[in-house]
């Protein structure tokens, strides 16, 4: 029997993990992408104001990460979305459809307490991989 264990994956061109996790574990042919916030890098810490720009900028941290693997938008299988209000809904909403297109993942929106750096939004990833793919360049 052979076990495969974790690997993790880093991006730089999504903000750095704030504690001790990953940005994204693969696993198999799965990538975990842990919860992102709709913040780059060089928003030192602060969110945009707008719920739709959020979930823009977390979904295409998202994809970055998705890209290290050779994988894209359009390989993620489900998606996790955290709002600080449910009055946000038809804005995250539209901000999501907008991102994906015509695809259509499997998706939870979850209402919760208050995030990090006063975000709106985080939305975490389960990503389908090409197991095939050579990603180790």
């Amino acid at each position: 029997m052979t076990i495969q264990k974790m690997t993790e994956i880093r991006c730089a061109a999504a903000p750095p993990p704030g504690g001790h996790y990953a940005q994204a574990v693969l696993h198999r042919d799965t990538l975990y992408v842990s919860g992102q916030l709709g913040v780059t890098a060089a928003m030192a810490g602060s969110a945009p104001p707008s719920v739709g720009d959020q979930v823009t900028f977390a979904l295409r941290n998202i994809e970055a990460i998705a890209r290290v693997i050779g994988a894209s938008l359009d390989d993620v299988l489900r998606c996790t979305i955290y709002v600080t209000d449910v009055a946000h809904w038809d804005e995250v909403n539209r901000a999501y459809a907008a991102v994906f297109g015509a695809h259509r993942p499997a998706r939870s929106i979850i209402p919760c307490g208050p995030l990090h750096f006063d975000a709106l939004v985080e939305i975490e990833a389960i990503i389908a991989v090409d197991a095939g793919a050579d990603w180790s360049a």
